[in-house]
């Protein structure tokens, strides 16, 4: 019995998972009806085993975190990047459609009428969408009052198909001769064309007014490009510094910038008739193509960085 047991304990894991021949597994069989203690064994054999994983050491996770966090700060700057450029075309292209177009003086254009009140009544060609008036009292005993009219439309006025307003009132009680200037913010062959003079008695008033377009954007322009110059020079002479070297990297951009913004308002002309609402887009466009390119160089450097790692 006890040979007959060692032989059926030897068999039992072939026989727990049904790999033996059809006899032996009748032998086997016909021994464990009579054997207690190898029908428990079977029990054993048959129960699930409950493997206990090897206790792992401690793995060093700062690496893989610093890994994910550079791989997120590049994914969000590339994405403020592209945002940063996106909108900064988009602010170009509303820079162009609102840009006035003004009107070189016809007399269809604008007309001049006196109520019965002594007011006045300009009425407007519906090509205008849009129209400044102001006021000036001249001379030293104050003689007279005098009105400079501008008057444009823009390219999405003219796309739209938008009418401005038609008619406007000047309510004048002084008294005082009333003199209205159509102002020609228009030049002709490069030729600044006088104000004409649509309401008053021309022959009271000595001389002429010309409008003449700022410089001061020209003057800006020149001055970033000055500062381009230098800061290039200095980029160059402190090369083999890389802290100052990239301080300079960081600070040239900015005349880069504002030239990119110069260029997508005026193009490539420097005098400007409506002075401050170019300066304001120039400076909007300029700060939103700064914040891209500083973005841009930033992810410049670190693969930069990442590349010398790796040659190390």
């Amino acid at each position: 019995m006890k040979n007959e047991c060692s032989i059926v304990r030897d068999i039992l894991p072939l026989y727990a998972e049904k790999m033996v021949s059809k006899d032996t597994a009748e032998f086997v069989k016909g021994h464990l009806e009579n054997c207690p203690v190898c029908r428990a064994e079977l029990e054993k054999l048959r129960e699930p085993v409950e493997v206990q994983a090897e206790p792992q050491t401690d793995i060093d996770a700062a690496p893989l975190k610093r890994l994910k966090k550079a791989l997120l700060m590049k994914k969000v700057r590339t994405i403020l990047c592209t945002a940063s450029v996106l909108l900064a075309l988009v602010l170009s292209v509303i820079s162009f459609l609102t840009a006035p177009k003004y009107f070189a003086y016809s007399p269809e254009l604008v007309t001049v009428t006196k109520t019965e009140g002594g007011h006045l009544v300009l009425s407007f060609d519906e090509r205008i969408t849009n129209y400044t008036l102001q006021r000036i009292i001249t001379g030293k005993d104050i003689k007279e009052v005098v009105y400079y009219l501008e008057v444009w439309t823009t390219t999405w006025d003219r796309l739209t198909g938008r009418h401005g307003i038609q008619n406007a009132l000047v309510r004048e009680t002084t008294g005082l001769p009333v003199y209205i200037f159509f102002q020609q913010n228009y030049a002709l062959n490069n030729v600044d064309m006088d104000s004409v003079c649509i309401y008053g008695n021309l022959s009271r008033l000595n001389g002429s007014w010309v409008a003449l377009p700022g410089l001061s954007l020209g003057y800006w322009l020149l001055f970033n490009i000055a500062l381009f110059l230098i800061l290039g020079c200095m980029r160059f002479i402190l090369r083999r510094r890389e802290h100052i070297r990239r301080c300079i990297e960081r600070a040239i951009l900015i005349p880069v910038a504002y030239g990119l913004g110069h260029l997508c308002v005026l193009g490539f002309r420097t005098a400007s008739y409506s002075q401050w609402r170019d300066f304001q887009l120039i400076f909007a466009i300029g700060v939103l193509f700064y914040c891209a390119m500083l973005l841009a160089l930033s992810i410049f450097y670190k693969r930069k960085e990442i590349k010398d790692a790796k040659m190390e």
